[in-house]
């Protein structure tokens, strides 16, 4: 009896050691962005590759996963076929806004990759607008594009407006802040104009979106950029190599102007001369 004890204990090692030989595992990526909008799909990508005896093969696996609500009321589970060795893009059902938590495990057969966990926010979208200085840059054009019922701007979804200041080569000075806007046109000081810096403005939304018509949430850009106008753009490149060019045509049209001027003071001086 004792015997027979040693023998199955010395199979009960072996058999972990025999399919630790085989080499067969699950090996699991995840792409999931730390930010999403309301009442939009959550997408996420995803990666599986299995392992059999220690050769990558392309072996499919089914995703188990799972969301939960960590400060609001949600939970969710799922369990998706994806193909082995390729990116797969997984659609989930939108959230509204809120912190969540979301957990993703490869399956498949007997086989179990880690579990791969990360958080993530919900966010009201940003609202639209339009901002531009006008040609010469005197003035600065924002309107809100939520419109209300009349189709004005509504309201109830104000900006704010912060207006920056820059010499060449030295940090941007906060000069001007608006509050509480849905539409304006913002006189940019001659002072600045004659200073040939250049002036930035951010749009910030009621939400706290920041910039949000140049920004780029597939890419992680959640902070857009704020647009500009440089004064001295004619003394910069390409334009400063080109300013002599300028000056000689100007002085050429100058000079033409004044050679045909003298043509016909003198001509006029003629027929009078050749009337009397």
């Amino acid at each position: 009896m004792r015997k027979l004890g040693i023998i199955l204990l010395i199979c009960l090692l072996i058999i972990p050691a025999s399919d630790a030989v085989k080499g067969d595992f699950i090996i699991l990526r995840c792409d999931v962005n730390p930010l999403y909008i309301e009442n939009e799909s959550v997408f996420i990508r995803a990666f599986v590759l299995v392992f059999r005896d220690g050769r990558p093969t392309d072996e499919g696996a089914t995703l188990q996963v799972e969301i939960q609500g960590l400060n609001t009321e949600y939970s969710y589970s799922k369990k998706i076929d994806i193909k082995g060795g390729r990116r797969t893009t997984v659609s989930l059902p939108a959230l509204k806004e809120g912190h969540y938590r979301i957990k993703i495990t490869a399956v498949s057969g007997n086989l179990k990759s880690q579990t791969a966990s990360f958080e993530f926010g919900v966010s009201k979208p940003p609202v639209p607008y339009r901002v531009y200085f006008n040609q010469d840059g005197s003035k600065v054009h924002f309107v809100s594009l939520k419109l209300n019922e009349t189709g004005q701007p509504d309201p109830n979804y104000p900006f704010t407006i912060k207006i920056w200041y820059s010499q060449y080569g030295e940090d941007a000075v906060l000069i001007k802040t608006i509050h509480n806007v849905t539409e304006i046109t913002i006189d940019i000081p001659s002072s600045i104009r004659r200073s040939l810096g250049i002036v930035y403005v951010d749009v910030i939304d009621c939400y706290g979106w920041k910039n949000s018509a140049s920004m780029d949430i597939q890419n992680f850009y959640f902070t857009g950029m704020p647009i500009s106008y440089a004064y001295g753009y004619r003394y910069m490149e390409p334009f400063k190599s080109r300013l002599w060019h300028q000056a000689v045509i100007a002085l050429f049209i100058i000079l033409i102007i004044i050679v045909f001027i003298f043509f016909i003071a003198r001509r006029a001086g003629g027929e009078e001369y050749g009337a009397e």
